[in-house]
């Protein structure tokens, strides 16, 4: 080859291996989550209400996880579980009930700031907490956070926002920042300066008009008398669980615009997602930690991160993975931590397939493939089978009809069950389950 044709294709065949260079790694990790936030109630799931805008405008911008699932149905041991990628069980049973991290089981937050992160939270939830409140007495949240603000509770997200501002600023260190919104936990009320545009009149009973769906759980749990439950009061409960979502989808785009302007999104992991659902009736049940329906734990999953294009994954996975695929993209070595989940990197970039989904909630087990859930309740014995692309609501059981689908998850459920329980038996898994939903009632979470 000529030495002039050589020299002229060098600087092209440079510029052409730089246009392949792998981009460069994340610096920072923004975690967004959305307490009780269902994801069949976001337009980018489907819902024909105008409750998201901003949210699905940045979901088509992101990686979407169309079969998200949480490991519970309640904050505790949801958040627990999201926070370290460990199984629920590990936190139920320990020393007088507490329902924080336990000090052996190290979260993100702890592994992030050991690798020089400046590590923040603003929280607004009573039970992730790194101080004592009445519903988590014993903390147990805030190891591994250098700041960990907790003024908001009980607040709407436009706290959480004003809270988070001053810390979006680049530094030195690379920032992990942590976000717990309440927005739309129950009672559903969106601030007064908030214009509704669902939830619209007044019904005449209090407790309808405060979004409280308290009564009912005291009708339904406790077996009090019938607050006046009908189907126009049951929509207005229901409306307002949308006018939060939908206050809360405006704040988002607020903060998004702070993150913007500070700098923060273009080099920055930003994981967005909620603990849990809600239950509004549909199963017999209202607010959540009861069941295991996916009006309780399929979440909003989204994935925004440098050099990562926006895509739809359809194969279902865990809030479980969230922190191994976090440490994946950082370029941090998980061996040492003891992760139990699994990085989502492959699916990110349209390789691999799901996994099976497990969950914890009560005295009942899940595990889903995508395609079909089984539910089994330890106490009683009880299984049930639905067939979510049939069936999305789990109104039938079609235990009868699809017994290979049966057979297999349930010998996934049984080995699963040996693995993170332990070789205790079934009434030792109730026991603590008891427990727990006895502590969660003590303290006025549940009727």
């Amino acid at each position: 080859m000529p030495k002039s044709l050589r020299a002229a294709l060098v600087p092209a065949a440079l510029l052409l291996l730089s246009c392949h260079r792998e981009p460069a790694r994340p610096r920072n990790v923004l975690f967004i989550l959305v307490d009780t936030l269902r994801a069949d109630r976001l337009g980018i799931y489907g819902y024909g209400r105008r409750t998201s805008p901003n949210l699905d405008a940045f979901a088509r911008r992101a990686v979407r996880f169309d079969n998200a699932r949480s490991q519970a149905s309640c904050t505790f041991p949801s958040a627990n579980s999201i926070l370290t990628s460990r199984w629920p069980a590990a936190f139920l049973g320990q020393p007088d009930q507490a329902v924080g991290i336990p000090p052996g089981i190290p979260s993100l937050a702890e592994i992030l700031q050991s690798h020089g992160y400046r590590t923040v939270a603003v929280s607004a939830s009573a039970v992730v907490r790194n101080t004592p409140s009445p519903y988590n007495p014993s903390a147990g949240f805030g190891r591994g956070f250098e700041v960990f603000d907790e003024t908001c509770e009980w607040r709407s997200a436009a706290c959480v926002n004003r809270k988070a501002m001053p810390h979006l600023q680049e530094g030195e260190r690379p920032l992990f920042l942590y976000l717990h919104y309440l927005d739309p936990h129950a009672p559903y009320q969106p601030p007064k300066t908030w214009r509704r545009r669902f939830a619209v009149g007044q019904p005449a009973d209090r407790w309808v008009r405060k979004g409280d769906p308290n009564p009912l759980g005291r009708w339904i749990y406790a077996h009090k008398k019938n607050p006046g439950l009908t189907p126009a009061n049951l929509q207005f409960l229901k409306d307002l669980y949308d006018e939060e979502i939908a206050f809360f989808d405006a704040q988002f785009a607020v903060l998004i615009d702070k993150l913007r302007a500070a700098g923060l999104l273009e080099d920055s992991i930003l994981v967005f997602t909620s603990d849990h659902g809600e239950e509004l009736l549909e199963h017999g049940h209202v607010n959540h930690c009861r069941v295991l329906f996916d009006s309780s734990i399929r979440v909003p999953l989204f994935l925004r991160i440098p050099g990562v294009k926006a895509r739809t994954v359809a194969p279902p996975v865990q809030s479980l993975d969230l922190v191994p695929t976090i440490l994946d993209y950082l370029g941090i070595d998980a061996k040492p931590y003891r992760l139990e989940g699994r990085s989502l990197r492959p699916l990110l970039v349209g390789q691999g397939a799901g996994d099976v989904q497990f969950g914890l909630q009560g005295t009942y087990r899940s595990v889903a493939d995508g395609r079909f859930k089984l539910i089994q309740d330890l106490d009683s014995g009880a299984v049930s089978l639905f067939d979510l692309a049939a069936d999305p609501g789990e109104t039938a059981d079609v235990l009868i009809r699809q017994r290979r689908a049966y057979f297999r998850l349930r010998g996934a459920l049984t080995a699963w069950l040996a693995r993170t329980e332990g070789n205790g038996t079934a009434e030792e898994s109730v026991r603590k389950a008891r427990e727990t939903d006895g502590r969660l009632r003590s303290l006025g979470y549940i009727e």
